[in-house]
């Protein structure tokens, strides 16, 4: 990334609260309200780390401390978009387990989060054995080993797993899992229905602020992807109201004012986005918005940006949204298509058949991309990306 980028973001740090003035609009509670308690919650959580850091440091047979700490590490990650802690967590769980083997499960449990959250999913897998060996009973271990599945495109063993979790569809830590089974399988309506009884479940019950606002991160992407951008955009009010320096909600809030063609609005919510974290959908989001404005430019360098950006952000599944911006901008297609064809073979879920279809037909391999998209579409998804991938591959010559 170039030396006057990285600048410009820095500095747009500053604007990321005027930002979330863009999306906001009037609501029951006070938004100002609602923020504080937000910034509370992150505070407590930072005074946490710090407090279970010293305690693992001065206590080197401390289990359970490293399990506590980690787990807190695996939350400000999903916050942060920092790989760091993420590693981090995983360390802590290996020492965790290293140090007590018996009446640990919760140290599996961060384990297998911990390689989920960094897309490893060979190893998550392996890492959920060993939980349902200890817990087989538990239904949010047996709903974590069918998302696992699903990652790695096994989807009859999925199916096998989630079709057994059917009546407990709405335990809370099944619930989320189950219904990106049910999207993944065609059934968008009724995922999106779950995880609206879900949330509305967990504020009936007291969930805290940060669980709440994941609920509505994931109903609103859910949303945008079809189509439905005013329900995505009410999500992404609630987010900000609460978490206004979620790099998430404004990478979220940025693409859904592109495709409302309010180009300043997305160059505004993106670049405060990417000041928090780097993302290269929305390097290409904030690209495009600046296309949208008439400023080649302007446009070049964030499309340089993603060109650039595979060595300054994490490995895990930043990769597949490197790729795919990469391949709707026609940047570096051989080396995607080289990538996405090793992978495959390790990971051959509908999204990576879909990538492996869009990278063939960016580089003129019509027949070849075909048969790829084939391969996503037999999964039984509905999801609009994959179907208008499907459309331009079929028309294509």
């Amino acid at each position: 990334m170039s030396r006057s980028i990285r600048i410009f973001l820095v500095a747009a740090i500053a604007g990321a609260v005027g930002a979330v003035a863009v999306v906001a609009s009037a609501r029951s509670r006070s938004p100002a309200r609602a923020g504080a308690a937000g910034a509370e919650l992150l505070r407590i959580r930072e005074a946490d780390i710090a407090f279970y850091a010293r305690r693992v440091v001065a206590d080197r047979q401390g289990a359970l401390d490293r399990t506590r700490l980690g787990a807190l590490l695996l939350e400000q990650s999903r916050y942060t978009g920092d790989e760091r802690a993420l590693i981090r967590a995983e360390s802590l769980a290996r020492e965790s387990l290293a140090l007590r083997t018996a009446h640990n499960a919760g140290a599996w449990r961060l384990l297998v989060s911990a390689l989920l959250g960094q897309h490893r999913f060979t190893a998550a897998l392996e890492a959920s054995e060993q939980l349902l060996a200890i817990d087989p009973d538990s239904p949010g271990a047996r709903a974590t080993r069918g998302e696992i599945l699903l990652e790695l495109g096994r989807y009859q063993a999925a199916d096998s797993v989630f079709g057994s979790l059917a009546i407990r569809r709405n335990d809370p830590a099944v619930s989320p899992r189950y219904a990106r089974w049910l999207e993944i399988r065609g059934h968008g309506g009724e995922a999106r229905r779950l995880l609206e009884q879900s949330r509305d479940d967990a504020t009936r019950g007291g969930a805290s602020a940060d669980q709440l606002a994941w609920f509505d991160l994931r109903l609103g992407d859910l949303a945008f992807r079809y189509g439905k951008r005013v329900e995505a955009l009410d999500h992404v009010e609630r987010g900000l109201a609460v978490f206004p320096g979620d790099w998430r909600f404004l990478a979220l809030a940025a693409r859904i004012e592109l495709a409302r063609h309010r180009a300043k609005r997305a160059i505004t919510l993106g670049d405060s986005s990417l000041a928090l974290h780097l993302d290269p959908a929305t390097l290409a989001t904030v690209g495009d918005a600046w296309l949208a404005e008439g400023d080649s430019a302007q446009a070049d360098s964030y499309f340089k940006a993603l060109e650039g950006a595979s060595g300054t952000a994490p490995s895990g599944g930043f990769h597949r949204a490197w790729y795919l911006a990469l391949l709707d901008h026609n940047q570096r297609v051989p080396m995607v298509l080289q990538a996405l064809t090793r992978e495959i073979t390790a990971r051959p879920d509908a999204y990576g058949w879909d990538l492996l279809a869009w990278a063939r037909y960016r580089a003129g391999q019509i027949p070849a991309a075909r048969e790829a998209i084939d391969s996503a579409l037999a999964i039984g998804t509905g999801d609009p990306l994959i179907l208008g991938h499907a459309r331009a591959i079929r028309e294509g010559q």
